[in-house]
């Protein structure tokens, strides 16, 4: 074994517990082991919080769209329709009519989204699942499905006949003298469901007819076709293969081209995270430094004694340099394992829950973050080790 690595061993892993370079040397690791678990923790803990959010976005939206390249419609013909839910890389395809539109009840209004969408459409997204109160669409009737906040705002409930809810949008023709500019229709609200706040303040469900009827679709056109598609397949292979079936012009896009500024969102507040809780790992690093420092002082009779044994100024400098990178190398992986516990504890018997709910926090442990967090202790270990014993090559006299 290299002669400057047995030395750091034994200063580093020395038995006299009363010495204070001993006790400074395990507080050194004591508070890298608490910063390397807490950013441990908060970067799992972050990818679980984007990870239940971008659930609710699998769980509502499609994975991927086909919308027109031009204007708000786009016609599919049936055969159109049949060939692409053929392709083997397709589980299923169904055409949406969405539209944003002015809802009434009783005295109150506000302004929705609304999706007219036919029964193969839950086999894209099963939103019947995400019913808190009543039923499903009836499709044969006038029925409507509102999200939670747009029921609390306009004071509707489930099957409430005392009043009908009104749906309008303007009429999209020249108006005579007199004649209201929107056209409406009245239905009840069947059922409610709730997801987030950003979807359940914003869309109501209706059948593709109620919508067709309401907004003047002809036959055959849509806002958009949604595709349920297997995991493997790209968004350039599936355009490749559509170009050759669909005879209009359209955009394809995916889940993540709806969502691209969330998703830069979320990458930038994932990677100030991981800035903020390295600069913890820095100030703890201090104490690394102050330690080497006291140890270099404490064992100056020693090195003497080293030094007139034949060794170099060098390798007295690299005895401290490896003292460094044991301490940082120890306080990381104690971390890690410190932090992988709770955070495995948290998955299978949470004891922390999301504020005024019942749901456990949610938290993702990743071999790429235990990656992370290593890998950041012990480089910043590193360049603090080689700032700290740069001047460690002869002791005090």
């Amino acid at each position: 074994m290299n002669f400057s690595l047995r030395v750091a061993l034994k200063y580093v892993f020395s038995k006299n517990k009363k010495s204070i370079i001993t006790r400074i040397n395990r507080f050194s690791i004591i508070t890298l082991i608490i910063s390397s678990t807490s950013l441990l923790i908060v970067l799992s803990g972050f990818e679980g919080l984007k990870n239940f959010g971008m659930s609710l976005y699998e769980v509502f939206e499609p994975d991927f769209s086909i919308i027109p390249k031009q204007g708000k419609k786009i016609t599919i013909l049936n055969s159109e329709l049949k060939k692409v839910n053929s392709l083997k890389d397709v589980i299923f395809a169904s055409g949406v009519i969405e539209e944003k539109v002015f809802l009434s009840f009783k005295d109150k209004n506000h302004v929705g989204y609304l999706k007219g969408i036919s029964p193969s459409y839950l086999n894209i997204n099963p939103i019947d699942s995400l019913i808190t109160m009543g039923n499903w669409l009836d499709y044969s009737s006038e029925s409507i499905i509102l999200g939670e906040g747009l029921s609390q705002v306009l004071g509707a409930g489930v099957n409430d006949y005392s009043s009908f809810l009104e749906v309008s949008v303007p009429k999209n023709k020249k108006l005579r003298f007199g004649e209201t500019p929107f056209k409406s229709k009245f239905s009840t609200v069947t059922g409610i469901f709730q997801i987030s706040k950003e979807f359940d303040d914003k869309y109501i469900f209706c059948s593709t007819d109620f919508a067709r009827e309401l907004l003047g679709f002809s036959e055959n056109t849509y806002s958009h076709l949604a595709l349920k598609t297997k995991k493997k397949i790209s968004k350039k292979e599936l355009d490749q293969m559509l170009r050759e079936i669909l005879h209009e012009e359209y955009i394809l896009e995916s889940r993540a081209d709806k969502n691209s500024a969330i998703n830069r969102m979320v990458e930038i507040e994932n990677l100030a995270v991981y800035l903020i809780f390295s600069l913890v790992i820095i100030i703890s690093l201090f104490n690394l430094i102050g330690s080497l420092l006291m140890m270099f002082l404490d064992k100056s009779d020693e090195l003497k004694t080293i030094l007139s044994m034949g060794e170099t100024p060098k390798n007295i400098q690299k005895i401290f340099l490896i003292i460094g990178l044991l301490i940082s190398s120890i306080g990381s992986l104690f971390g890690i394992v410190l932090g992988s516990i709770l955070l495995l504890m948290q998955e299978y018997f949470p004891f922390l829950y999301v504020p005024g709910t019942s749901i456990p926090y949610p938290v993702i442990l990743k071999i790429e973050n235990l990656l992370v967090v290593f890998l950041t202790v012990l480089l910043l270990g590193s360049f603090t080790s080689l700032w700290a014993t740069r001047g460690m090559k002869k002791p005090v006299l």
